[in-house]
């Protein structure tokens, strides 16, 4: 059972605590100071702890409650945001996207301007999560688009494929190791990043160019998968990354890929999605990202 305290108690804590007054606080909710100290109390009891501290005449939240103040205000302005799209004209839709910050910067966005220009009465909202929270990605986004794995599924949502996973040496135009770069032996050689979530990925990269290496390669990693395509941007080596998320850096000369003959696949990106057969702008949406993909037929 979850433990939530009273929305009016939460509004009057958010808005004494952004405004450091009971007076103002009570002037923007539009009702006297007394209630908002009557709220704060309750809050306090909830907690059963101080939530402000007075300092002379000014008001000061502790520690604890400055920490909470940061997520209750982001709560509160997620609802509020959902409550004006609730009065909005019901022909006006909002779908919703999750997918990792990589896929969304690397292939996503750069494509999304198209959809827009197309068709502007759709508006989309991008979420991007890390790949390890796939199993908490609730049902409030439409589609989820991600590597596929068995965890990728839910009740009332269908799966196709929607990006092949080939991945592909990357780095900066004017890295200095790739004047000594003639053949995938000589990466064993050159400055490799790795990504923390798949720390073999090159070695099977070499194994598959059939190139002997050991079982560690040098070579810094990183947790998250877009500091690995920044840092080869930013020149700090070669790294392993997926062409679909790439190819928007590589066509705008941001990176250069290294011997796309080796191919080393992956689980494709599935396009999971809501099944619901009478969403007109849901199928519209589905329909186009399937032919910017490349894929000649849309979600039946």
């Amino acid at each position: 059972m979850r433990r939530l305290p009273p929305l009016n108690a939460l509004r009057s804590f958010e808005a004494a605590g952004r405004l450091n007054s009971l007076t103002l606080a009570a002037e923007e909710l539009n009702v006297t100071q007394s209630a908002i100290a009557q709220q704060i109390r309750v809050l306090e009891t909830f907690f059963g702890q101080k939530l402000f501290e007075r300092d002379g005449r000014s008001l000061r939240l502790t520690l604890r409650a400055r920490h909470y103040l940061v997520d209750v205000a982001s709560c509160i302005g997620r609802l509020t945001e959902a409550t004006e799209q609730m009065f909005e004209a019901p022909d006006r839709r909002q779908i919703r996207i999750n997918t990792s910050s990589s896929f969304a910067h690397g292939w996503l966005l750069p494509q999304l301007a198209h959809f827009h220009v197309r068709h502007p009465g759709i508006e989309i909202e991008l979420v991007s999560t890390p790949d390890t929270d796939v199993e908490r990605i609730d049902e409030s986004s439409d589609v989820v688009i991600r590597r596929y794995t068995p965890e990728l599924r839910r009740r009332g949502f269908v799966s196709k494929p929607l990006v092949a996973n080939v991945a592909v040496p990357v780095c900066a135009p004017h890295h200095p190791a790739l004047a000594a770069v003639h053949a995938p032996s000589d990466l064993r050689h050159a400055p490799l990043l790795h990504y923390a979530g798949l720390p073999q990925a090159w070695q099977y990269w070499f194994h598959q160019a059939e190139v002997p290496v050991g079982e560690t390669l040098r070579g810094p990693f990183y947790d998250e998968f877009a500091l690995l395509v920044k840092a080869a941007i930013s020149g700090l080596g070669i790294c392993l990354a997926p062409r679909a998320v790439i190819q928007d850096d590589v066509d705008h000369g941001r990176l250069v890929m290294l011997f796309p003959e080796v191919k080393l696949e992956g689980p494709p990106f599935h396009c999971l999605y809501r099944d619901t057969a009478d969403d007109r702008s849901l199928n519209i949406l589905l329909a186009w990202l399937f032919e910017r993909a490349g894929h000649a037929h849309a979600p039946a």
